[in-house]
């Protein structure tokens, strides 16, 4: 039963962390701005899939369920993270 649930968590991690959050990429990608996306809440989601992939990692035997369905997210919300990089000099024009 654990097995079952660990693997619909991951599949519904999975699907909100490579849809959701490359759909924004693209948006912001096509747009040229970070406009209308909170930094804070990238931090955040940032943050939290790198925590959960350490947990994961350093768990014993390593949760493969956890790190399968956050390292996606955590790659997706690190682009995002960049893209306000890389767009902060059209902001402030």
């Amino acid at each position: 039963m654990t097995e079952i649930i660990g693997m619909c968590a991951m599949i519904i991690t999975i699907i909100y962390s490579c849809f959701g959050l490359p759909v924004q990429y693209i948006k912001n990608y096509k747009r040229k701005s970070t406009d209308g996306v909170s930094l804070v809440f990238v931090l955040s989601c940032t943050l939290t899939m790198l925590m959960w992939c350490l947990y994961a990692w350093t768990k014993t035997p390593k949760d493969w369920f956890i790190l399968g369905s956050n390292i996606p997210g955590f790659v997706f919300a690190s682009a995002l993270l960049t893209q306000f990089w890389i767009y902060r000099k059209q902001q402030t024009d």
